[in-house]
């Protein structure tokens, strides 16, 4: 008994050195005692929102727009038309072209070729196949549709005029399928073609503002003055050597 006690004295003197707090550092490494992990409360899911239909129809400026476009050759053939009604996205250099194709023939009483009709705009050819919001581009009050613009027409080796029909106007248009709408529109149009007015023919060549004009044009498709003006004089030169 005595034993007993001595050792529950000398037990308790060394607890009385321990500290009774643990220390900053200190780390349980005992492999049999385990903290368990808790893991974070999950919260109630929040009910999904109902999907708000969506709308996949895209909207073009200027889709549903159109212009009436006067085209007008001061000569060679001389000729003034309109087509009322036409859309400013979808009527394309070609279909204007197509519709002075529809009312002259060459020389050889054949419609000219796509390539010798030239369209212009503020006296400048327009180039490659642009709809007419394109080209009107830098004129965007015309944009707005219900207008109407006059557009020149060049035809490389001349022609003259011939009446059109709007059944004609319609069965060319039967041959292109591509530009089946543009050119039943283009059927569909008042045409109104008007007769020369002043010189026409010889004397217009003889004129200073033909052969400036010419070299306006040969100056826009090369992109070189110098080598328009050289241009310029040969024709000149041969024109006045044939006569």
């Amino acid at each position: 008994m005595a034993s007993e006690l001595s050792f529950a004295k000398a037990f308790l003197s060394a607890l009385d050195s321990r500290p009774i707090k643990l220390r900053a550092d200190y780390v349980h490494d005992d492999p049999s005692v385990r903290i368990p992990h808790l893991l974070p409360r999950l919260q109630s899911p929040r009910p999904s929102m109902p999907k708000k239909p969506t709308t996949t129809t895209t909207s073009v400026p200027g889709s549903a727009k159109s212009i009436t476009v006067t085209l007008k050759s001061a000569r060679n053939p001389a000729l003034e038309f309109s087509l009322p009604n036409q859309p400013l996205t979808t009527t394309t250099v070609t279909d204007l072209k197509d519709a002075v194709r529809a009312r002259i023939v060459d020389a050889t009483d054949a419609q000219p070729a796509l390539d010798k009709v030239k369209i212009l705009f503020r006296k400048k050819p327009v180039t490659g196949n642009k709809t007419l919001a394109e080209m009107l581009s830098e004129v965007p009050e015309l944009l707005v549709g219900g207008k109407e613009v006059e557009v020149g027409v060049m035809v490389m080796g001349g022609g003259r005029v011939v009446s059109v029909s709007p059944e004609e106007g319609g069965e060319e248009g039967g041959h292109r399928e591509e530009d089946a709408g543009a050119a039943a529109a283009a059927a569909a149009a008042t045409t109104t073609i008007k007769p020369a007015v002043g010189p026409s023919g010889e004397e217009v060549v003889r004129t200073e503002a033909f052969w400036a004009d010419l070299q306006g044009f040969l100056e826009q498709r090369i992109k070189d003055a110098e080598e328009a003006k050289r241009l310029k004089g040969l024709f000149r030169e041969a024109w006045e050597g044939s006569k």
